[in-house]
Formats: structure tokens, sequence, C-alpha cells
């Protein structure tokens, strides 16, 4: 019988190997947050959880089933350089997929840098009976988990947010991710800080690009750095320039770099929206040459992902305007509102700097009524 012939019709081993898959699915369930998604991945990879109790493979397609991915001739060749066998029977063992995913097709680094629990995550989720074949790798592909990109792209990115020595601390990774919007707590951040950290050795180069693989997109960065200032640290002229007027700043990094002058410095966090912070900038700008060896800063807590963290998450800010004061590169005190005698007060008691200004701000006041008290109403 002609149906009883042995020969098969083409594709025939990637159905079997498709239903396998399927079948060994169906037996053991891939939770939802079990499953590898990278940071670029389509928007039908994010959909919302499964209702408790269903599955990933109930709710929606982890897997993209029925439609396979295309692999370019590029994408062919770069999958052939790592595979065993040839043609269609081509595949990818579990330490070929590490190569593979540890290297561009530019650059590998001497020493692996991809997690094992990363690893055994997108194996579990991709691999075939007999490893990853095309098709897989086309779908592995398609979901945003081949790294991209020249060694100086990334290089230049991890130099825009080292400490200097060729490591990121869990402070800069805090404020990196803040800068992109990406808020966590502190319990999720030391966890993510332990699994990027493969050798316990601090944040290198090599565990930044497996940041870059689960947390981070690479473009992202790049255009955060781009409209970020340098890190540098404010030299004592710099800080003596930003005397008697008012210096606005647009991150809490270039905040953070005059500050660490360890010079007296005074912030007015202000918003767009707030009218009492535009009344009172004419007076602020008054009390800066009156206050003429305190620096005087000025930021907007609306402007940017960066500057709103520091208005939430250090200022803690629910009323604007409000100020900061620091010294010897210490918050020391802040307040609220556009009031004269508050403002004065409280420089001159935190603020050695202010503090011996007084009788020139008596002065000052004398000749310009603006600056004074406001007469309490009855």
């Amino acid at each position: 019988m002609a149906g009883s012939s042995s020969s098969k019709p083409p594709g025939c081993r990637v159905r079997r190997r498709r239903c396998a898959v399927l079948a060994a699915a169906a037996l053991a369930p891939v939770l939802v947050a079990d499953a590898f998604v990278a940071p670029g991945a389509p928007r039908a990879l994010r959909r919302q959880a499964p209702l408790p109790g269903r599955t990933a493979l109930h709710g929606w397609s982890l897997f993209h089933w029925g439609a396979d991915e295309e692999v370019d001739e590029k994408g062919r060749a770069r999958f052939l350089s790592f595979a065993d066998g040839e043609g269609e029977e081509a595949a990818l063992p579990r330490e070929s997929l590490r190569s593979l995913l540890e290297c561009t097709d530019s650059f590998c680094l001497t020493k692996h840098w991809l997690a094992e629990s990363t690893l055994d995550k997108i194996w579990k989720q991709y691999a075939a009976e007999d490893g990853i074949g095309i098709k897989e790798f086309g779908r592995l592909a398609h979901d945003g988990l081949l790294l991209e990109g020249k060694l100086e792209e990334y290089e230049n990115a991890f130099s825009g947010v080292d400490e200097g020595d060729g490591l990121i601390s869990r402070e800069t990774l805090g404020k990196l991710f803040a800068g992109l919007g990406k808020h966590f707590s502190a319990e999720e951040l030391d966890q993510i800080v332990d699994e990027a950290d493969v050798g316990h050795d601090g944040i290198d180069f090599a565990d930044f690009l497996g940041l870059a693989r689960t947390h981070l997109e690479l473009a992202e960065v790049v255009r955060y750095l781009e409209t970020t200032p340098k890190r540098v640290q404010a030299s004592d002229e710099a800080a003596d320039g930003m005397l008697g007027h008012i210096t606005t700043v647009h991150s809490e990094a270039e905040l953070d770099a005059i500050v660490a002058s360890g010079k007296d410095v005074v912030v007015k966090l202000a918003f767009t929206w707030c009218r009492p912070c535009k009344a009172f900038l004419p007076r602020y700008e008054k009390y800066a040459k009156v206050y003429k060896d305190t620096t005087f800063l000025k930021i907007v807590g609306n402007e940017n992902e960066s500057c709103k963290h520091y208005a939430k998450e250090v200022l803690r800010a629910r009323i604007s305007p409000m100020f900061a004061v620091y010294s010897e590169g210490k918050l020391l005190t802040t307040w609220n509102g556009a009031n004269n005698q508050r403002f004065m007060d409280k420089m001159e008691e935190f603020l050695p700097s202010a503090r011996q200004l007084i009788q020139e701000r008596e002065a000052a006041i004398a000749a310009d009524p603006t600056l004074a008290p406001a007469v309490p109403t009855r």
C-alpha cells in the first residue's frame, strides 16, 4: 500500500521533534516564572501572566509553535559555525549553545560569563530531543536572546557606568536602572547583583554582558549615557565657579558629583507645574548672591527618570518647592515651602558658609525688601 511506504515527506523529522517537545511540556508544564524572556523580546512574549493554576502553555504561547521564524543567511552561517552536523541535521548541543550565546559575530570573551541557571532555562525552553536545530535557533533569535553589537559598543556602555576600576557597584547599578525607568526594591536589586556577579568578584565587563542579556538593552543604555553628564569628581575650581549664581543640574549623577566635592550645597527641587516654585526662583537667585560661598543648585523633579528618582527615592518629596542642604558630602536636612524666613533660618543653622554671612544678609534685606521675612497674616 502506498500508505505503508517507508519514505516520509520533508519536514517529518522536525514535526516529530516538535511533537515530542509538546508532549514533554504537557507532562511537565512550564511556569511563566521559569520561562526566559529577553529584554528586547516581542510584545507577544510579555502578555499578562495566566490565571492561578494555569500554565504558560494553556494561557499563551511561549514558543511560537506553528509560526517558525525565518533564518537569514547570516543567521544560518552563525548557527552552523557552532552546530554539530550538517544541513537540516545540524543541531546545537548544550555547551555549543553557551558559546553561541556568549559571543557576537565580532568577539568572544576569554571567560565564560553566562550563569548556569540562565543557560538551563534557555535550554529547557528551546531545546528539542536532539538539541537546538535551525528552527529552534530561529525562534531563539526572534525572541532576542542573541548577543548583538560590536565589542566597542559594549565597552563604551560599560565604561560609562563603571567605577573607574573596571567594576560596577550595587549603588551605581541601581542608579543606572533608575535612570532607565526600571525601579527595583532593595531585595530585588540584591538578587540581580548576586546573579550577575558570576565570579563573586564584583560586576566586571563579562558580568555586564550578562546583564545586557537579562535586564538591560544595549541601545537603551547608550541613549541614556548620551543624555547623562559624565561622572567626574567636581574640582575645587569647578565648584568655585558655581558660586554666586544658580547651577541647574539634569541628573542625580551630576548632582552627586558636585556634592562629592565636599562644599556647602543647597538644592532647590522644583516641578514644571509648581507655581510657588516659579514664584520663589527670583528670590533664590538673589539669595545665591547673598550666600556667595554656598553652591546653589536647582533640579526639576519631573525632567527625566534620574531626576524623578532623586525626588522620589532620595528626598521623598511630597511638597514643592523642596530644599536640601549638604556639607562635606552629606545630606544634613530638608524642608518645604517658598518661605523666606524658613529658608534663611535653615541655611544659617546647617551651613557654615551661610552662617558667616549674617551681616551681609541683613544688609541685603535692608536694600531689597523682597528678601525679608513675610509679614505674618492675622
